[in-house]
């Protein structure tokens, strides 16, 4: 009975963390080596929030850009909001799709958000997040992502631009959940082989 309780336990902590999670953009149609940036897809009540993070030496662009992703659901401009760039909350994008860059296809393109609350002259950003309303992680698999970037940090872009793509791997919250459901199926097969 201790053994279920502690597997219960561990259950509990492993379940909040297996609800994200992150896509390094590591490919680019500028021949860039490494990672330009990432998406953390978290599923929260009413949809999944987006985060997009650039590192070092990178931003992304806003009008004119693009922010690309696959989704199996049904989505219009009405199921994007909290647009955040930089902080910085703006209601005012395009949203469509499917749409080609670099020779990928996505499903949806959310894009020309440089308009509205954001300042003059800001035509890139270090963070972008938004909700995705009515979707579940499943329905973003295989978490394929594409975004406009800029070899710059910043609010100025930069000297280029090019597209960044990237797919989802597990983060070790989901592997914690996996390895702690097989330790339990060990366990019972264990106490059934022993009775």
């Amino acid at each position: 009975m201790k053994r279920l309780h502690l597997l219960l336990i561990l259950l509990a902590f492993a379940v909040p963390f297996a609800a994200a999670d992150t896509i390094q953009l590591t490919q680019n149609n500028l021949g860039i080596s490494g990672s330009i940036g990432t998406v953390t897809l978290t599923q929260q009540a009413g949809g999944v929030e987006v985060t997009l993070q650039a590192n070092s030496g990178f931003s992304f662009k806003l009008q004119g850009g693009d922010i690309l992703f696959n989704s199996s659901a049904s989505l219009s401009a009405s199921s994007i909001s909290n647009l955040l760039i930089d902080s910085t909350y703006t209601a005012n994008f395009s949203f469509g799709g499917p749409a080609t860059r670099a020779g990928r296809t996505f499903t949806y393109d959310l894009s020309n958000m440089n308009k509205g609350t954001l300042p003059h002259g800001y035509v890139s950003a270090n963070t972008i997040s938004f909700l995705i309303s009515n979707v579940t992680l499943s329905q973003l698999k295989p978490y394929a992502f594409g975004v406009h970037f800029c070899t710059a940090s910043g609010s100025n872009c930069g000297p280029q631009t090019g597209f960044g793509f990237g797919s989802a791997v597990p983060e070790p919250g989901t592997l914690s959940l996996l390895g702690t459901g097989l330790a339990g199926l060990a366990g019972v097969f264990r106490r059934r082989f022993r009775s």
